[in-house]
């Protein structure tokens, strides 16, 4: 996930008494789910696993005011739900490692164990600029709304693929589970 994305597209924050803050995205919430906002100004990715764990990335300190850029991307480390179609469930709930930065320079790094299976809460919203449903953390109270200005948000999701030798790695052991029974 990148806020704004490839293009340079800055998340405007206008020069203010207060510093900015709300959510910028969000999906999914206090049962399982993530947002991305500025709390008292600081940069804020927060993942919620199923309520029984959330893994919080912040900024060290607050935005200053002007354009920033805020990127947050996320590497999973399995195979993917291709996996599903050799019934194989190894390539779902892994892990992985998310990057918040801003301006292009790291600011925090975290690794997590399990990630939500196959989706994110079906019957919660997908929001910008707000948190209507109900709150991914009980750091702030809904709609939490951005007071800044946001320029631009993209989104970029790379789903996972099997290379070939990972299709031929799981049809034998599919062949081979099949062989033992």
């Amino acid at each position: 996930m990148k806020i704004p994305g490839g293009e340079g597209a800055p998340l405007g924050l206008s020069p203010a008494r207060e510093p900015p803050e709300g959510m910028i995205v969000t999906q999914g919430g206090r049962f399982g789910g993530y947002g991305f906002y500025l709390q008292k100004g600081k940069p804020v990715f927060l993942y919620n696993f199923l309520d029984l764990q959330r893994t919080r990335w912040e900024g060290p300190e607050a935005l200053s005011p002007g354009q920033q850029v805020l990127d947050f991307d996320f590497k999973y480390d399995g195979l993917g739900a291709g996996a599903l179609a050799f019934n194989n469930v190894s390539g779902i709930c892994r892990g992985g490692t998310g990057v918040l930065k801003v301006d292009g320079k790291e600011v925090a790094r975290q690794n997590i164990e399990r990630t939500i299976p196959v989706i994110i809460q079906w019957d919660e919203n997908f929001d910008i600029g707000a948190d209507t449903g109900t709150p991914v953390s009980n750091d702030y109270q809904v709609p939490f709304r951005f007071t800044g200005k946001l320029t631009k948000l993209t989104l970029t999701i790379d789903r996972p693929k099997l290379t070939p030798e990972d299709e031929k790695r799981l049809s034998e052991a599919q062949r081979n589970n099949r062989m033992s029974e």
